[in-house]
């Protein structure tokens, strides 16, 4: 299963490590918040508007509605997403509101005098820091769905969109960066843990019959 979840997933997993990498290195040199600090100097109304829109993409709601989705399709790909959904979950009330319960957000570590640039329109949270849980949603299903559809296309894009809903928490004063790493790292987790218990065991992965034709156009993905 490991050489399986390899495959599927290797160029998702080979942008993921890097991130990992180049995270980690960045928080070791810098100090808390300043990645906050750098992204708010550039926002813009524009800006505003892309990201309080992409980052409702990590929200549990929405990947629960694709995971009920995908069951019109291939009952086999919901569970998988709902399964990893629920780790999810379990991840975010343990860390979130049982053992990181006084970790703040931006808004109560800064002064608002701070931000070169104050952004009205994002709410105003204060606690429960870390991890990200959109973060770790996103990741989660990105990841998930690389699994499954396979190919270095697919992969590709899919991280793209999970690393702009990362940022997004960052740009909306939501998180700092160690937050949206941690809940990238979580998120995969959620899908390698779902990926060993449930797939190796009823083949969940594999594709109805009368998928194969819609499927093929994906390239890459395990016949």
């Amino acid at each position: 299963m490991l050489q399986t979840f390899y495959q599927n997933t290797r160029w998702f997993l080979i942008l993921f490590f890097l991130l990992m990498i180049a995270g980690s290195l960045f928080l070791i040199i810098s100090r808390r918040g300043e990645l906050v600090l750098l992204i708010n100097a550039f926002s813009n109304s524009v800006l505003d508007r892309f990201f309080l829109r992409i980052t409702d993409l990590g929200l549990g709601g929405f990947v629960a509605i694709c995971g009920g989705v995908l069951v019109l399709f291939n009952y086999r790909w919901s569970l998988l997403v709902l399964v990893s959904l629920g780790w999810v979950g379990i991840f975010t009330n343990t860390l979130k509101r049982l053992l990181f319960t006084g970790k703040t957000r931006p808004l109560h570590y800064f002064y608002y005098d701070d931000f070169p640039r104050f952004i009205h329109d994002a709410p105003l949270i204060y606690y429960h820091s870390f991890p990200s849980g959109h973060s770790m949603t996103i990741f989660a299903f990105c990841s998930m769905l690389a699994y499954l559809l396979g190919g270095k296309i697919a992969a590709v894009l899919l991280f793209v969109l999970a690393v702009l809903v990362q940022i997004s928490r960052i740009y909306l004063l939501q998180h700092f960066e160690e937050d949206v790493l941690a809940g990238a790292f979580l998120g995969v987790t959620s899908t390698f843990i779902t990926v060993m218990l449930l797939d190796g065991k009823f083949r969940l992965h594999q594709r109805a019959p009368f998928q194969k034709g819609i499927l093929n156009l994906t390239p890459g993905f395990r016949k």
